[in-house]
């Protein structure tokens, strides 16, 4: 800084009011104040800067010919880099999925305690509502008329006297509102550094419905024929023989696995992996970010994905889809179906009906449609081959399109290959041609190769051998 300027000197206050705040009050979000406001430090900057230079003028001193140092221009470029990287840190939040470790986490140990039996009478049909903030969940209904609880807490803590008041003050109660039966495990009461966990299996009446609330911690249901509703920060969620709708609202998860639901099925995620979803009575919708694979069969309503990348629908699934990262393959499926994507995929599709639109940045597109009459098709790739098997005596209009790429007719008569202005036969051109008055197939790519088949009827492509049974969740969770 330049001798006699106040910037100097008001940054070091600030600085030191800075850290003076964060010792008094760490509760105050000065990070996401910082993050949000520090363009106010460059205006304040400046400001002092230009206030300084106009009372040099009015005193008759010489005034700076740049205005700034060139330490201070260097300053200034760190803040912004410092400032900017704040900033976009803060926005994602990157630390809410981390484990923030004290000395317990270190130097601590895991205390065991078994959780005594209880038993609550339960009203018909009755609301069950789960307060867990962590550790497993397992629910499974029975011809019963009460709420069983059972299982067993966790305390990590560094002495035996500290696991022991955790374990007093973390209580699992039970009680009834009306139609509603509460279980809590109050591990909000903890005020210490001790961790604790606490797994629960719980018996219901079949007739109940479920609300599981917590930050961690697998859930497990299974045989109730009410609805079931998970929200959770971090849990893999398996369950089955559901009669209601099933509502899942996971910011992380690892694994979605839901065999026979006969309501809605709606799964919203901010991270996940892999989903599994089998045989399913009403509609589903899965939204969010997913790493792995996604398995859906036998849906008997209209099918919605989407994605920040992928939009997915379909009317109905008596097959099945496997779709990740990479690659969409389906089978028998009902249309209208409708699949765009902004990233690189190949699809490869079997035995639909009705109509289907595809449109994919990148990735070669693979059609059997495998019935007659034949469906409406509207396919586009930006880059990608495009074959299709059209079936033996189906009626169509085709029009296949490349601006780049070879074009193979092995359908035959009365379809032809038309190339732009006799150009080079890789340059590009036109499969076009009609077979009586059928159904528009519209085919394009931009650049790559496209081939028109006759389908002589061979079996379709196998199917995926059916899901193994789902074993029982171990409440052994992980201990940090």
């Amino acid at each position: 800084m330049k001798r006699g300027s106040l910037v100097g000197p008001l940054l070091i206050i600030l600085i030191g009011v800075w850290f003076l705040i964060s010792s008094l009050r760490p509760d105050l979000p000065l990070l996401d104040l910082a993050a949000g406001y520090w363009p106010f430090v460059l205006i304040g900057w400046g400001a002092l800067r230009l206030l300084e230079i106009v009372l040099w003028a009015v005193r008759g001193r010489p005034l700076p010919v740049t205005g700034l140092s060139g330490g201070e221009w260097t300053a200034i470029v760190f803040l912004c880099l410092i400032g900017s990287g704040l900033y976009a840190f803060n926005r994602h939040r990157p630390w809410r999925n981390w484990n923030v470790i004290n000395s317990n986490e270190v130097f601590g140990h895991t205390y065991d305690f078994a959780l005594p039996d209880q038993t609550a009478p339960s009203p018909k049909s009755p609301r069950i509502v789960i307060e867990n903030l962590r550790g497993g969940v397992r629910v499974i209904g029975a011809d019963v008329q009460e709420v069983k609880v059972s299982g067993r807490k966790s305390v990590r803590a560094l002495q035996d006297s500290a696991a022991d008041s955790a374990q007093k003050q973390t209580p699992v109660e039970i009680s009834t509102q009306d139609s509603s039966v509460i279980v809590r495990t109050n591990q909000e009461r903890v005020t210490g550094n001790q961790r604790v966990s606490t797994d629960l299996e719980l018996t219901v009446p079949r007739s109940a419905s479920l609300e599981i609330r917590g930050r961690e911690g697998d859930v497990e249901v299974n045989d109730v024929s009410g609805g079931v509703d998970v929200s959770s920060d971090n849990a893999s969620v398996r369950v089955q023989n559901i009669g209601g709708n099933l509502r899942l609202d996971l910011r992380k998860t690892d694994l979605v696995r839901a065999t026979g639901v006969k309501g809605n099925v709606e799964v919203q995620s901010g991270r996940g992996r892999d989903i599994e979803i089998d045989t399913v009575a009403g509609e589903v919708v899965i939204g969010g970010s997913f790493s792995g694979d996604l398995d859906l069969r036998n849906c008997a309503k209209p099918l919605k994905f989407q994605s920040s990348h992928t939009d997915l629908r379909v009317e109905k699934l008596p097959g099945q889809i496997r779709l990740n990262l990479g690659e969409f393959t389906a089978s028998n499926l009902v249309g209208p179906i409708r699949l765009t994507s902004n990233r690189h995929r190949d699809v490869h599709l079997e035995q639909f009906t009705q109509s289907i639109e595809l449109s994919l940045d990148k990735g070669d597109i693979t059609l059997r449609p495998m019935t007659t009459p034949a469906p409406k098709i509207d396919a586009r790739t930006r880059s990608g081959q495009i074959e299709i098997s059209i079936p033996e005596g189906a009626k169509f209009q085709l029009k296949a399109a490349t601006n780049r790429g070879e074009l193979e007719n092995q359908y035959g008569a009365p379809l032809r290959i038309a190339y732009e202005n006799d150009r080079r036969p890789d340059s590009g051109g036109a499969i076009e041609g009609s077979v009586g008055q059928g159904a528009s197939i519209v085919l394009n790519t931009d650049r790559g190769g496209i081939t028109v088949r006759k389908d002589s009827g061979a079996p379709p492509m196998p199917p995926r051998p059916p899901a193994p049974p789902t074993p029982p969740i171990s409440l052994e969770t992980e201990r940090h």
